[in-house]
């Protein structure tokens, strides 16, 4: 109840604070499970994984880089490992998290090891991503608030700009996992704009408030329009060899816009 009774500034301040403290976690869960997986790689009872790895690896370099088949044996490759990890001795106590972490540095080495070849853009991505940039840079030009409904309790543009910087970090990781939190970093700051608002103004925070602002703030950052399409598409391949559903309805969200963006 006492959120309730604060000014918005102090709210606004509030959700920095929580922002950088959830943040500051994310980023230690994905530093740890990494460097935790290659703890373990080093032990001499993982060499098996660790051939196993190397020779996926090398096997690349045999075929010519053909995204659908790409795609396919590095997913089927995951599955394996996940199943030989499972089996392994070094994780014979672990936990469900345990066996997450695991699976996420060994995607991290892999896509980092493979990132030139599975991210590379051919003439026709190179040629759709030209196009979409040069939309997005016309509507950069007049695009407004008010054009999308915006309401001015939810124009706040640290916060936008803060989602904006998220949204770019995704040219700074080489991991499809990593950069998916970069997206979901955004979203996340958005809704604690929401959050603040219905707050504030006592009016529940909906979708009918964040999908307005998520559009405004990814025309705004203009990402690299390919590399954030495949990233969403790997979380739908991953999900699905895992046997997991996709939890984020805010990713469907952002492939939607990237559509509708490219057929402008």
């Amino acid at each position: 109840m006492l959120e309730h009774m604060l000014p918005l500034p102090l709210l606004q301040f509030q959700s920095f604070l929580t922002w950088d403290s959830l943040k500051m976690n994310m980023d230690m869960e994905v530093s740890t499970s990494f460097h935790d997986f290659l703890y373990r790689m080093r032990h001499p009872a993982s060499l098996d994984l660790v051939r196993s790895i190397k020779s996926f690896i090398v096997s690349f370099s045999f075929h010519q880089p053909k995204p659908e088949n790409d795609g396919k044996r590095v997913q089927d490759f995951f599955v394996s490992m996940e199943a030989a990890i499972r089996d392994h001795s070094l994780w014979t106590t672990a936990s469900e998290e345990d066996i997450d972490c695991a699976m996420q540095g060994l995607e991290k080495y892999i896509m980092t090891k493979l990132f030139s070849r599975t991210f590379s853009a051919s003439a026709e991505d190179a040629k759709i991503d030209n196009e979409i940039s040069s939309k997005i840079c016309l509507l950069q030009t007049f695009l407004k608030p008010e054009h999308l409904d915006i309401p001015p309790i939810l124009q706040n543009e640290a916060l936008w700009l803060l989602a904006e910087k998220e949204l770019l970090k995704i040219n700074a990781f080489k991991a499809p996992h990593e950069k998916l939190l970069s997206i979901m970093n955004c979203c996340r700051i958005i809704n604690n704009l929401l959050l603040n608002a219905a707050m504030s103004e006592y009016v529940p925070a909906g979708a009918d408030g964040f999908l307005p602002v998520l559009i405004y703030v990814t025309i705004k950052a203009s990402p690299p329009w390919q590399i954030l399409q495949s990233c969403i598409l790997t979380s739908n391949s991953s999900s699905c060899t895992q046997g997991k559903q996709n939890s984020s309805p805010k990713l469907n969200i952002i492939s939607q816009i990237l559509c509708q963006l490219r057929h402008l």
